[in-house]
C-alpha cells in the first residue's frame, strides 16, 4: 500500500458516519414523521443516485483540474447543506410540515448535485494510486471502515430515539453528521495525490463516448449492474415500510437491525479482500447473488404471513442479505477497477457511476409508486392459502426476486480472464479450506498420540 493510504481509511469512516445520518435511515424516519408517502420516500432515496449523471460533465474538469483538487473542494462544498438540514429540523414549531418537508427534500437535492458533481474523481484516483494486485484487500479495509463506522452510528442513532423521542431530535444527528462531514475532509486532504492540473492545450483524455459504451466488457458490466439494480432499488422502500406499517416495529429497533447488517458486512468484506485477489471478482459476484436472493425469498415469505414474526427471523435474514451484499459490493467495485483502460479512465467510470445512479434514482420512486398503488389496490391482500397472502409487500418482494434470478443469466456473461472458475472456487470454499482450518485445530491434539 502506498504511504499515507490509511487516511483514505479515516475518510471513508468519517464519510461514512456523515451520509448515514443525512441520507440514511434516520432521515427517511423523519421524513416519516412528518407524513411522507411511500412515493416522497422513494424520491428522497432516489436524490443521491438521480444527480450521479451530473459526473460525467464533470469528469474532463476533474481530469484538468486534478482529482484530489476536484475531490476536496466538492467534499467541502456539499457539508454546508447538511448544515441547512439541521437548521430545519430545529425550526420553530410555527413552520408547518409542508414546508419543513419540501425544505428538506429542496437541501437533499442540492447535496446529491453536489456530491454528484465532485464524486467522479474519487475512484480514478484511488485506482491509480492503488496498484492491482492490492486492490481487493484495499476494497475490504476500505469498505470494513465503512460498514463499521455506520454501524456505531445506527447504535448510537437508536440509544438516541430511545432516550429522546420526539422529532425535533433528528436535529442533532444532523449536527453530528456535519462534524463528521468536516472531519472527514480533514483527512481527504492527507491522501496521496495521484495527478497534477493540465496546463497548456488540453490533450485528448478519452476514446469517442461510443467506443466507450460499445467496449464489450464494459458493456456486459453495465447491462449486469443495471438490470441488478433495476431490482434492489425497491428493497430501501418496501422494508422500511413492511417494517413501520406491517411489522409495527420501533425507530429503535429498525436502527438496531441497520447497525447489525453493517456489522456483519464489514466483517464479511474485511474477509472477502484476499480471497477476491485470490479466486477473481466473478466467483464472489455469484456467491453474493445467492444470498441476496435467499434473504429476499425470506422477506417475501414473512411479508405473505408464511413464517411467524418472531424477532430472531429478520435478524437472521439481515445477516443473510448483509453478508450478500458486501461481497457482491466489494467483487463489484474490484471489477470495474480491472475491466476499465487507462485511456479515458475517469469517463469510464463516470458512464458506470452514472449508468448506476439512474437506475437507483429512478428506480425507487417508480417502486414507490408502485406500492402506493398496491396498498390502494389490494389493502387486505388475497389470500392463497391459510398461510399465504399476496399482499403489497410481499408482491413486491416476489417481483424483486424474480428479476435478481433473471439477472444471474447476465452476470454469468461478464469478463475476468484472470478469475477462478466456479467449480474450483467452490471446491475451494467448501472443501479444501474447512479441511485446512479442521487440521490446523487437531495439529495440537496430534502430539497426544503416540507414535506409529
Amino acid at each position: 500500500m502506498p504511504p499515507g493510504i490509511v487516511n483514505a481509511y479515516w475518510f471513508q469512516g468519517c464519510n461514512a458516519t456523515s451520509w448515514s445520518l443525512a441520507l440514511g435511515t434516520p432521515m427517511l424516519l423523519y421524513l416519516k414523521n412528518l407524513g411522507a408517502s411511500a412515493t416522497i420516500i422513494g424520491l428522497a432515496v432516489a436524490m443521491v443516485p438521480l444527480f450521479g449523471i451530473l459526473q460525467i460533465p464533470a469528469a474532463d474538469y476533474a481530469d484538468r483540474i486534478g482529482h484530489k483538487l476536484f475531490v476536496v473542494r466538492g467534499w467541502t462544498s456539499r457539508s454546508a447543506f447538511i448544515l441547512g438540514m439541521a437548521i430545519v429540523v430545529l425550526l420553530p414549531e410555527i413552520v408547518n410540515t409542508p414546508v419543513r418537508l419540501t425544505l428538506i427534500l429542496l437541501l437533499l437535492a442540492c447535496f446529491s448535485a453536489v456530491r454528484g458533481i465532485s464524486l467522479c474523481g474519487y475512484l480514478p484516483w484511488i485506482t491509480h494510486i492503488i496498484p492491482e494486485s492490492a486492490r481487493g484487500t484495499f476494497i475490504a479495509r476500505d469498505t470494513a471502515c465503512m460498514y463499521v463506522a455506520v454501524t456505531a452510528t445506527m447504535l448510537i442513532s437508536s440509544a438516541w430515539f430511545r432516550l429522546f423521542p420526539a422529532p425535533r431530535q433528528f436535529g442533532a444527528l444532523l449536527l453530528l453528521s456535519y462534524a463528521a462531514a468536516m472531519l472527514s475532509v480533514v483527512f481527504l486532504r492527507r491522501i496521496p495525490d495521484s495527478s497534477e492540473p493540465l496546463t497548456g492545450p488540453r490533450p485528448r483524455t478519452r476514446p469517442p463516448w461510443g467506443a466507450m459504451l460499445c467496449h464489450p466488457p464494459f458493456r456486459r458490466y453495465l447491462v449486469f449492474t443495471v438490470a441488478f439494480n433495476v431490482c434492489v432499488a425497491a428493497l430501501g422502500v418496501v422494508w422500511l415500510t413492511f417494517m413501520r406499517d406491517r411489522y409495527q416495529a420501533s425507530a429503535s429497533l429498525i436502527l438496531g437491525l441497520t447497525a447489525l447488517t453493517n456489522i456483519i458486512a464489514a466483517g464479511v468484506s474485511r474477509m472477502s479482500g484476499r480471497l477476491a485477489d485470490h479466486v477473481g471478482s466473478r466467483p464472489l459476484l455469484g456467491l453474493g447473488s445467492v444470498l441476496i436472493i435467499a434473504a429476499q425469498t425470506l422477506w417475501m415469505a414473512v411479508a405473505a404471513g408464511a413464517l411467524p414474526r418472531h424477532m430472531l427471523l429478520p435478524c437472521g435474514i439481515m445477516v443473510l442479505g448483509s453478508s450478500g451484499f458486501a461481497m457482491l459490493n466489494l467483487a463489484n467495485t474490484r471489477l470495474l477497477m480491472g475491466l476499465v483502460p487507462v485511456l479515458g479512465r475517469s469517463h469510464f467510470f463516470a458512464i458506470a457511476s452514472v449508468a448506476t445512479s439512474l437506475t437507483l434514482g429512478i428506480m425507487p420512486i417508480a417502486w414507490g409508486y408502485a406500492l402506493d398503488a398496491l396498498l390502494h389496490a389490494v389493502p387486505q391482500g388475497i389470500r392463497v392459502c391459510t398461510h399465504w397472502t399476496w399482499n403489497a409487500h410481499s408482491l413486491v418482494y416476489g417481483l424483486v426476486v424474480t428479476g435478481l434470478l433473471a439477472t444471474q443469466f447476465l452476470q454469468h456473461r461478464l469478463d475476468e480472464p484472470r478469475a477462478m472458475s466456479t467449480d474450483d472456487f467452490l471446491r475451494l470454499l467448501l472443501i479444501e479450506s474447512p479441511a485446512r482450518m479442521l487440521n490446523r485445530a487437531l495439529t495440537p491434539f496430534r502430539r497426544l498420540l503416540p507414535p506409529l
